[in-house]
């Protein structure tokens, strides 16, 4: 394994894990005649979160919500360097991490290498909780990155085209437009919005005959959506949905995902089993297993939280 332990002029070095909100700010703001600086992130560029949903239907380019990090490097006159790789440990008492990039370019044909560090700064955001739900990461899609947001359009669009088929019943066109969003926070709300404005303001030009099939529903585990936010905003964000006929459903939670169907449950109903075309998962984030072992490592696993 490659070991990269240079330092320059004998100034302290600073590694930044990651490349998102945090980390990118850190980088445009830290004193680089202070410190040696590397950047490790398995994303090149900083992304502009808010966005994302509205990449989904090409409201806004996907190019147009990010900043590519050698940009950022460029602009500090190229006082950092940047690897595009992934930490897979950190080990706090030599203080080292350990990174292995997508590529195998090293010797042993791994891509690992090492990098040793006075002080670390840990910016690698979170990712989606599934909440162990049965068959989540299989038939989901997630919203988190650039590259989730290109699927769902392209997964939006086939289910169009499947939907459109001459040799389909109705209810198997209804299956395939039925747009299913579980989680009624922030980024599964606004996705449902835009979903709807994209079928009916464009879609609904190119499927006409399809169109009166579509069928999207917001799933919800709590009683209102966007709990986090004033209740006004909670009851506008439910009345317009009701008035564009978003079928919202709430205290629903879900408890398996198949290939064809969602099985949720209910304390009145019970367990039902609805079927679908796309389904978007959106239930809020957990802590990524490399900072659960770090905060292990520094006596504080009970206290691990995550932050988008």
């Amino acid at each position: 394994v490659l070991q990269i332990s240079d330092g320059t002029g004998g100034k302290k070095k600073v590694v930044i894990l990651g490349t998102g909100w945090a980390g990118a700010s850190f980088l445009r703001n830290i004193d680089t005649s202070l410190y040696d600086v590397h950047v490790v992130s398995p994303r090149n560029y900083f992304m502009f979160t808010p966005l994302l949903p509205s990449v989904t239907c090409g409201t806004v380019e996907a190019r147009s919500i990010v900043e590519p990090i050698r940009n950022i490097v460029r602009k500090r006159g190229g006082a950092f360097r940047f690897w595009e790789a992934e930490c897979y440990k950190i080990d706090p008492t030599s203080k080292k991490v350990h990174c292995k990039s997508g590529d195998g370019t090293n010797a042993d044909a791994n891509g690992e290498f090492v990098v040793d560090y006075d002080y670390l700064i840990v910016t690698v955001g979170a990712k989606p909780n599934t909440f162990n739900t049965p068959g989540v990461a299989e038939n989901c899609h997630f919203l988190k990155e650039v590259e989730d947001a290109q699927k769902i359009r392209k997964s939006v669009m086939k289910c169009f085209e499947r939907a459109a088929l001459p040799n389909l019943t109705d209810e198997e066109r209804k299956k395939n437009v039925h747009f299913v969003v579980i989680g009624g926070g922030p980024t599964g709300v606004e996705f449902a919005a835009e979903l709807h404005d994209f079928v009916n303001e464009d879609l609904a030009k190119l499927y006409p005959d399809v169109k009166k099939y579509v069928n999207i529903s917001v799933i919800e585990a709590g009683e209102h959506i966007l709990t986090m936010f004033d209740k006004r905003i909670t009851h506008f964000a439910e009345d317009k949905f009701k008035r564009t006929g978003i079928d919202l459903k709430t205290n629903f939670k879900v408890v398996k995902v198949s290939d064809k169907t969602i099985t949720m449950s209910n304390p009145t109903t019970g367990e039902i089993a609805v079927p679908y075309g796309l389904a978007v998962w959106s239930t809020g984030i957990g802590t990524r297993p490399i900072i659960m072992d770090f905060m292990k490592q520094v006596g504080q696993g009970k206290q691990a939280c995550a932050s988008n």
